[in-house]
């Protein structure tokens, strides 16, 4: 029998780890800030806090927040941060979905 898991138990974390995360995080460890991002995408669901970390990542390098961020400015209609954090996500390694590309001009 499999034992299924949760997305929200995936992405847990205690307090403690919030703590060390958000100070890595705020040093610019674009790992923890995703983390973070995942983590209140996933389990908080606060939606500010999401927002908040996964722009802190992408302004850290992270190349998937990078395409997040890009997907998530273009579906709120601002193509200009669309394009500006697609073409980051692009050159930092990300794969693209087929709509940023096309804004981007990539095949």
């Amino acid at each position: 029998m499999t034992n299924f898991i949760s997305t929200g138990s995936t992405y847990w974390i205690s307090d403690e780890e919030i703590q060390i995360l958000e100070k890595n995080a705020t040093n610019g460890d674009k790992n923890s800030a995703f983390k973070l991002y995942q983590y209140h995408m996933f389990v908080s669901l606060d939606q500010d806090l999401e927002f908040e970390w996964l722009e802190i990542a992408a302004k850290n390098g992270h190349p998937i927040a990078q395409s997040n961020l890009a997907d998530l400015f273009f579906t709120q209609g601002n193509k200009e941060k669309a394009i500006f954090w697609a073409k980051k996500a692009y050159r930092n390694g990300a794969k693209l979905p087929d709509e940023l590309k096309i804004l981007i001009n990539i095949n």
